[in-house]
């Protein structure tokens, strides 16, 4: 994305109309949609104390729910024209994964340890 940081956040935020010609700040708007997804549920599930394969799979059913939402409803994409609802929803989903992570274990250890 260029134009800096304030740019891409736009992108994030900001409804606009998307084609084919913008796959690639498409797909990283819902990358960092999906970033700053995953570092709220990080702070949730460590607060409320969630852990383990609960913890994990709650995690990827509600980020996939959110983003699938985020595409189709607030950006009004069509997930067909970005490579289908599987391309879109694996987006990120490993980075944001460790973002998640991160997050839940810092949060669990120092609330409830």
């Amino acid at each position: 994305m260029a134009g800096g940081d304030s740019q891409m956040w736009k992108q994030v935020f900001v409804r606009r109309t998307w084609t084919e010609d913008d796959k690639e700040d498409f797909l990283d708007a819902v990358y960092w949609f999906r970033q700053m997804v995953a570092f709220v549920i990080g702070v949730i599930w460590g607060v409320l104390p969630l852990y383990g394969a609960f913890g994990l799979a709650g995690y990827a059913i509600v980020s996939s729910l959110l983003t699938f939402v985020y595409v189709t409803k607030f950006q009004g994409a069509n997930e067909e024209e970005f490579g289908g609802t599987q391309e879109i929803l694996k987006e990120g989903f490993m980075t944001a994964s460790a973002t998640f992570i991160v997050m839940w274990i810092v949060m669990y250890t120092g609330l409830h340890n």
